[in-house]
């Protein structure tokens, strides 16, 4: 295993990965789609003939396979190359640095990734989406964008995300049109504390009569915590003194103090420290 890079092979990997970010939204040609749709299917010796066409975007993919060629659902397999584009970048890098692989696989896999990245495929009709248009990313290089799709397809399809979580397009657009429910029964909780971001803190508490039953400064973290108590929830709202940075999770009704909040937060390991920071 290599451990150790001279400057050049460290430069080497700046300029990969501007490759493979560049090429997440430049649109390949149908013949190179084909082409290696059709090489992996025959290396895969599939007795059936195939029939390959490509779509704008994924939701298109199954538009044409369910509606168009009448394909149940649950018959339809799926390969999303999308979220494999790292792992190809490491191999071509370590193909570029004289790292032994076998060529013809790394070509294919590369291909693979470059031309097709979603696939979905039953009973020898392989359908391939085009790449997204439009790529948008936050400082730590999640995908993000307040102000619209985070993932963007041909006729405006595509994936709303904040700071790497998928959420709605309700949340992005138009935050404040959320109900007080829909923030409350949220089940999956990076999602709930968005909406509570995107919605407003004080709009919330005040939605659901908020208040204040413990609090106390936690020295560790640098941020002040509050245990509040609302209609029909429960939750620690930690708030760092220096950045403002606000973090709040519903923990459960038995909680009573904020290291009791914190205790439920971290599943029982009380040294753990859920913070705003």
């Amino acid at each position: 295993m290599k451990t150790e890079f001279t400057p050049k092979e460290l430069e080497l990997i700046d300029e990969v990965y501007d490759e493979y970010m560049a090429m997440q939204t430049r649109q390949e040609s149908e013949s190179d789609i084909y082409g290696i749709v059709e090489e992996i299917w025959n290396d895969l010796k599939c007795k059936e003939k195939i029939v390959v066409s490509v779509a704008d975007n994924p939701d298109e993919v199954y538009e044409t396979l369910v509606k168009k060629e009448s394909f149940a659902t649950n018959k339809i397999e799926e390969y999303w190359s999308l979220w494999h584009v790292g792992y190809a970048a490491k191999c071509d890098f370590a193909n570029r640095i004289g790292i032994e692989l076998d060529q013809t696989k790394l070509r294919q896999f590369l291909t693979w990734v470059r031309c097709c990245p979603y696939v979905a495929f039953v009973n020898g009709r392989v359908v391939v989406s085009r790449k997204p248009e439009e790529l948008h990313f936050n400082e730590n290089d999640q995908l993000h964008n307040e102000d619209g799709m985070a993932v963007r397809f041909r006729k405006n399809w595509g994936v709303w995300a904040i700071n790497g979580v998928k959420v709605d397009e309700q949340i992005v657009m138009s935050p404040e049109t959320q109900t007080i429910d829909q923030i409350k029964n949220e089940q999956n909780a990076e999602v709930k504390v968005i909406r509570l971001e995107r919605y407003g803190y004080e709009k919330f508490m005040d939605g659901i009569n908020a208040k204040v039953i413990h609090e106390r400064r936690n020295d560790i973290e640098g941020s002040n915590e509050y245990l509040i108590s609302g209609e029909g929830m429960k939750a620690l709202l930690c708030i760092c003194k220096s950045t403002k940075k606000r973090f709040c999770l519903q923990v459960h009704d038995d909680c009573k103090t904020c290291e009791e909040a914190q205790v439920y937060l971290s599943g029982g390991l009380s040294k753990r420290i859920i913070s705003a920071s």
